[in-house]
């Protein structure tokens, strides 16, 4: 039986922590079940997941359906699209059966690449790659979600982008009810014919991007910040929501982050006045509603706004500072 290779690009990147994240597990749990009840791509479909952030890496490799085990996904800083495109050409070239003038070798693979933001590493490479071998190579889809994903740089990537409404559980949900129909569909083709986007109509809040008109997007819709406790010295990943209306970026949200977030480095990211930021987000270990920065490490720490000697401690260095309350100052965001 011919094989039918699908890769799935799984944006990891910090702006993705939560639900988002959550909902992309569940979508891959879903997606295998799927495949699982038809027979066709029992039969025929191989997964390979590759997960990228401040990294990209082979998470699963190509392993049929009946034997595939879906990921742990976690987060980490910065979204290295370019470096996932290299990881996927070199996984094509090493997994594929090709074709001879005895045997028919692998279909054309399907390449699903889900991402939320723009890229923090050097892409255009990669794309220059994938646009050079791409008829021969394997056909791309690309899905944004959310209002941050630049259309114009995946349209150099993709043969098809499509947008999600945002980046709720119930919009992630239906990208992946798509994406299983699709995949199904292309599953139960027994011609020769390259395997194209399935005929499957589009799920409300999906749909097709026109690139010679892509769609505007919002460079900062959202700014983080990494704050570490100085109760419990964990950290965690501020959110902060920018208002059209007023240009500040308003508190959002807050989520511990995983012990190893900064074990493989963090991308470069501008810093932004604390003029522009409106509100605190909670501490979610202890409470606290206000911060300050190290003058040493420049890390954000949680304050609980009370000090009765006026000298506080850096959790992360442990460098004692002296209190001193300013009007701005400029503070070090993440890449998202």
């Amino acid at each position: 039986m011919r094989r039918l290779p699908v890769y799935l690009l799984l944006d990891c990147s910090e702006s993705m922590i939560g639900e988002p994240l959550d909902a992309v597990e569940d979508g891959v749990r879903s997606l295998l079940s799927a495949l699982r009840r038809n027979p066709y791509a029992l039969e025929s479909v191989s997964i390979s997941v590759i997960t990228f952030d401040v990294k990209a890496r082979v998470a699963i490799p190509l392993t049929e359906v009946g034997m595939f085990r879906p990921p742990s996904l976690s987060v980490k800083p910065g979204t290295s699209l370019g470096a996932a495109l290299g990881l996927l050409r070199d996984s094509i070239e090493r997994d594929l059966v090709k074709t001879t003038s005895e045997t028919k070798g692998d279909f054309k693979p399907l390449v699903f690449i889900l991402t939320d933001g723009q890229p923090t590493d050097d892409w255009k490479r990669q794309a220059t790659l994938i646009r050079t071998t791409r008829p021969s190579m394997a056909n791309i889809y690309s899905i944004g979600c959310g209002e941050e994903v630049n259309f114009e740089i995946m349209g150099q990537i993709a043969d098809v982008c499509l947008r999600a409404s945002d980046l709720s559980a119930d919009a992630i949900s239906k990208v992946f009810v798509w994406l299983s129909a699709s995949v199904g569909s292309s599953s139960a083709k027994a011609d020769d014919e390259p395997m194209l986007l399935a005929n499957v109509p589009m799920a409300d809040g999906l749909e097709v991007v026109d690139l010679a008109k892509p769609p505007n997007f919002a460079e900062k819709a959202w700014v983080y910040f990494h704050t570490v406790c100085t109760s419990s010295k964990k950290f965690f990943l501020a959110r902060y929501r920018l208002d059209p209306k007023t240009k500040s970026y308003v508190a959002a949200d807050a989520f511990p982050l995983p012990e190893d977030f900064f074990s493989e480095g963090t991308p470069q990211a501008p810093t932004i006045s604390s003029s522009k930021i409106d509100g605190q987000v909670p501490c979610p270990f202890c409470g606290a509603r206000y911060s300050f920065m190290c003058d040493k490490c420049k890390t954000l720490n949680c304050f609980s706004g009370k000090s009765s000697s006026k000298t506080v401690t850096c959790a992360k260095c442990g460098t004692v500072l002296r209190l001193n309350f300013v009007d701005a100052m400029d503070i070090g965001g993440s890449a998202g």
